[in-house]
């Protein structure tokens, strides 16, 4: 599973890997929803990804040395994680009464 079971909960790297190296090996791979949106959040770290055919974003990940993979799966997190904790912090707001 991708995500966490909380919304408020973050994602692991490893998470983002397994989507990642499942692109990698089968670009017309099923992804879940969970798996979809990793996707999605890699084309929000680089825009030039964001629409594009599975076939490219695999050629692109296979095309990576380990160092750039790290640095774009800890990108891909950071962006994850930024999103988690704005969801969260709006789900603790608490409830304001209107004034008229």
């Amino acid at each position: 599973m991708a995500l966490a079971e909380k919304d408020t909960e973050l994602v692991e790297e490893m998470s983002i890997v397994d989507v990642f190296t499942k692109l990698i090996f089968d670009a017309d791979a099923a992804l879940d929803s969970s798996e979809s949106l990793i996707l999605d959040f890699l084309g929000q770290v680089d825009p030039g990804l964001m629409g594009a055919a599975r076939r490219d974003t695999s050629e692109f990940l296979r095309a990576m040395s380990v160092d750039e993979m790290i640095s774009l799966v800890a990108k891909v997190k950071r962006s994850m994680d930024k999103q988690q904790r704005l969801i969260a912090a709006r789900n603790n707001q608490p409830q304001g009464h209107l004034r008229h």
